[in-house]
């Protein structure tokens, strides 16, 4: 009869672990891929192609563009490609630029405002001068 050490034993029990771990993340990913594909498609169907705007909410001047361009063909791949009509945005508030990201979906989330996400590029400028509350927006670049 063989005996496991204490070593072979936190071995075998983390390869164990890895291994449901993995297999788990699998069935997670390929049963998701069907079912949450077409309701990105459609929320991008509906996304404006182009978006401007300029106006003054709550004494604030907010101004942004979102305008649609094509994605990179070295970033077109199955899963983690970005929509190919995504708009590239632009967004001022009081003339400073505010960071805003577009998500696979199509919606708009910014630093701001982290974990929301936004149908238009307008409900996140009103959104982060909610959450300003009249404080400034300052330039988010390192200076030395």
């Amino acid at each position: 009869m063989t005996t496991i050490n204490r070593r072979e034993l936190l071995k075998l029990a983390t390869a164990g672990t890895v291994a449901v771990g993995t297999g788990a993340l699998a069935v997670q990913v390929l049963t998701a891929g069907g079912s949450q594909a077409a309701p990105a498609r459609d929320t991008q169907a509906n996304a404006p192609a182009g978006e401007r705007f300029a106006e003054v909410y709550k004494g604030r001047r907010i101004e942004g563009t979102a305008v649609a361009a094509a994605a990179p063909r070295a970033a077109r791949s199955l899963a983690a490609a970005p929509p190919a009509t995504a708009a590239t945005p632009d967004l001022l508030i009081d003339g400073v630029p505010l960071h805003v990201m577009v998500n696979g979906d199509g919606t708009y989330t910014s630093v701001v405002n982290h974990y929301e996400t936004f149908r238009s590029l307008r409900e996140v400028a009103r959104a982060a001068v909610d959450q300003l509350d009249g404080a400034a927006l300052v330039n988010g670049h390192h200076h030395r």
